[in-house]
């Protein structure tokens, strides 16, 4: 197992003058230091659904790092409440990230200017209601409004979508520039040649230029066997922001919906949105 860096030495002094380290070991220090952050933050990908808890040694072994410096790790997350120790030796997300996820939901532009126009929809039009935006090179669900009616859906705020099944995820990638899909592409690889209409680059490309030609994307039995999906790319760019916004309701349901109408529920919707984006309302 090859050796990993020593440690962050975050609280380091500055380098000065007459003390030896030239230009080049500036740079070797700090690309060091980058090195040893982002191994640092890389653990948090291991947390998973399926693998909540990861005891040091194996925390180890997948950022092929020695156990003491593994322990470093894990000694600087739990001490900001980032990570907790669930049991001798098991490691689980801390309570730190419930006080992230409250300010996200109560401070992010998006959802708050989304919080109120997604939740009137949902009420109107008896579906549930999600926003799906691009993350890294994964597809997460960021706000997702139930509706009054009796179904189970898989793929609730925070689950990290299918990247090529599923309306909604179809209509973020039918939004992207074609080097930044296949960029996705390449993170999914794996999944896409088990995806019908996603095993090749260009099957991919051909299924979207119909999406964006028809303006929306609609799945059924694609993520959940008794839901479907209506979704329409949701034009973010100028905040950066490679999303959708979508329906999810009983197949029943879809059977039979006027597509139409329910595009044009999602187009206020949108407009709603974005207006409040462009002026803001004023925290009380």
């Amino acid at each position: 197992m090859g050796a990993c860096p020593e440690g962050l030495a975050l609280n380091s002094p500055e380098p000065t003058p007459g003390h030896g380290r030239n230009g080049h070991g500036l740079a070797r220090s700090f690309k060091h230091t980058m090195s040893s952050l982002s191994r640092l933050l890389s653990i948090f990908n291991l947390f998973t659904q399926d693998r909540p808890a990861w005891s040091t040694e194996e925390i180890a072994q997948q950022l092929d790092c020695s156990i003491p410096t593994a322990y470093r790790y894990l000694r600087e997350l739990t001490s900001m409440q980032l990570l907790r120790s669930a049991s001798p030796g098991q490691y689980v997300l801390g309570t730190k990230i419930i006080e992230l996820d409250y300010l996200i939901r109560t401070g992010d532009p998006l959802i708050q200017a989304g919080s109120g126009p997604i939740k009137q929809l949902a009420r109107e039009v008896d579906c549930d209601v999600a926003v799906i935006s691009l993350s890294g090179m994964s597809l997460i669900t960021i706000h997702y409004e139930p509706s009054r009616i009796d179904m189970l859906a898989s793929y609730g705020r925070g689950r990290q979508m299918p990247a090529f099944r599923g309306a909604m995820s179809l209509a973020v990638l039918a939004n992207l520039s074609k080097p930044m899909l296949r960029k996705v592409y390449d993170a999914h690889q794996e999944e896409a040649q088990h995806t019908p209409g996603a095993q090749t680059l260009e099957e991919l490309t051909q299924q979207l230029k119909a999406i964006r030609k028809a303006g929306y994307a609609s799945s059924q039995g694609a993520l959940d066997p008794e839901n479907a999906g209506l979704a329409i790319p949701f034009n973010l760019a100028e905040h950066g922001i490679a999303a959708s916004l979508g329906l999810v309701m009983p197949m029943e349901r879809f059977r039979l919906l006027e597509v139409q109408k329910a595009l044009g529920w999602l187009r206020h919707c949108e407009t709603q949105i974005q207006h409040h984006l462009k002026f803001p309302r004023k925290q009380a």
